[in-house]
């Protein structure tokens, strides 16, 4: 017999729509069961305002594995593809490690708390960081 699913009582995502960009706030264990919940949520709010800039803030988030960074890095795609601003703020230590071991860091805007990023999302989007390339001169 199937356990119920209690990935909902672990993981909780709040959005709140602005004029020109969206807070979403996560709470719980951001893993393989529920970063999905996260991107539908905000994948939904960008829908409503569209191009708005997006600070994520992960104070709550107690635990996050590889799909949880993966979900991350897609979201960090579609806010350059919509050419609006992605800002991380309250980096819990667990994901700032994941983050700069899997050399992810550099790649997200991170602010130190909501109110700096919301400052730094409302400012024009960053242009990708240019790519690495093998040059044998």
């Amino acid at each position: 017999m199937d356990e119920p699913d209690d990935s909902t009582e672990r993981f909780t995502v709040t959005i709140g729509l602005h004029e020109d960009f969206i807070v979403a706030r996560a709470a719980g264990e951001l893993d393989y069961q529920t970063s999905s919940l996260l991107h539908r949520q905000v994948k939904d709010a960008w829908q409503v305002a569209q191009s708005a800039g997006l600070v994520l803030d992960l104070s709550s988030v107690t635990f996050c594995d590889s799909m949880g960074v993966g979900v991350l890095v897609l979201l960090l795609r579609q806010s350059r593809e919509q050419q609006s601003n992605l800002v991380l703020s309250n980096l819990p230590p667990l994901l700032e490690r994941l983050l700069t071991i899997t050399g992810l860091r550099t790649a997200f805007q991170v602010a130190a708390s909501v109110e700096e990023a919301i400052q730094a999302v409302q400012a024009p989007p960053q242009p990708e960081p240019p790519k690495a390339t093998d040059s044998c001169d």
